[in-house]
């Protein structure tokens, strides 16, 4: 398998002296410290040439090249059929469907999306997350972004920093909102329950943009755009205006489908958030070319729909 190489030039605007896994950590935030470190320990990473396994005095211009240590993880390819809607050499979109969670972690070691990668492209095993550029929740359907080599990766990351990647959605939510608007909150995790997201004035900022496309007698039909990308970004800023995702099994609350609709089944048994990444558009890593990729609801939304009509 082919070996990578970052080769990055330092542009600090004076003498900064850092511990070189920090200064490592900061340049690529993907990768473990504890790797970063094994890279270090191992002789990997080298300042105009020269070893460096100590802290350092970085300098404007400085050229900073790592030879990376492939890292050893738990990680199993695994065949996943994947509903594949483009691909070329430098990147992927797939549309994910329920049920399919993104990465391993607890209890979902095996059976993921990135263990499907793994099995189709092989040589993503170099990358961090196998490539993966930006994640939906297990029962948030739609559209992801995955790059194939690391030069992609490393661009579509940064794009998705300076939000020049956009993402739009589909939700439909309990009430009637009256007007396109903007919400505006900061997210952190939730202080009691640890799998649960809160707007939280000290959390990190996130930009939620929405408009009506359709307003039903107790529920309205939104088109969404995210400007930042929090955990569970939306389905926290719904519920923060009172305007929860329908089937929200975290953050519905006490707006349960029950409570407010009791003679539709449809709603009522809406077992998981109604909510589709429909859209991706970006600037392709290679070509420069804008692209763009549309898909529409699954199924079960569609039904969803049609039985609030």
């Amino acid at each position: 398998m082919k070996s990578i190489m970052f080769k990055i030039k330092l542009f600090f605007l004076k003498r900064y002296k850092i511990r070189l896994d920090q200064a490592l950590k900061i340049l690529l935030p993907k990768y473990s410290r504890s790797l970063l470190k094994i890279w270090i320990l191992n002789n990997r990473v080298f300042i105009d040439g020269v070893v460096v396994n100590k802290p350092n005095l970085f300098f404007k211009g400085d050229t900073l090249t790592i030879y990376p240590i492939k890292e050893t993880i738990p990680w199993t390819p695994e065949k996943i059929d994947l509903n594949i809607i483009y691909e070329d050499e430098h990147l992927l979109i797939i549309n994910k469907p329920s049920g399919l969670v993104v990465h391993p972690g607890a209890g979902n070691l095996n059976g993921t999306l990135l263990n499907g990668l793994l099995y189709r492209i092989q040589e993503n095993i170099n990358i961090p997350r196998a490539g993966i550029i930006h994640r939906l929740d297990k029962n948030t359907t739609g559209l992801l972004v995955i790059a194939k080599n690391i030069d992609s990766y490393q661009y579509l990351i940064k794009e998705l920093k300076y939000r020049r990647i956009i993402r739009e959605y589909y939700a439909l939510v309990r009430g009637n909102l009256l007007f396109d608007d903007k919400i505006s909150k900061p997210i952190a995790r939730h202080p009691v329950n640890r799998i649960k997201m809160t707007v939280n004035l000290l959390g990190k900022n996130a930009v939620t943009h929405y408009n009506i496309i359709k307003q039903f007698k107790k529920f309205t039909y939104l088109k969404i755009r995210l400007e930042t990308g929090r955990t569970h970004q939306i389905r926290v800023h719904m519920a923060w205006i009172n305007h929860p995702i329908i089937g929200d099994p975290i953050y519905l609350g006490k707006y349960s489908n029950k409570v407010f609709v009791t003679d539709n089944n449809v709603v009522k048994n809406f077992s998981r958030q109604a909510l589709h990444a429909s859209t991706i558009q970006l600037i392709h890593p290679l070509t420069n070319k804008l692209m763009k990729w549309n898909v529409p609801i699954p199924n079960d939304m569609q039904c969803l729909i049609q039985s609030i009509i």
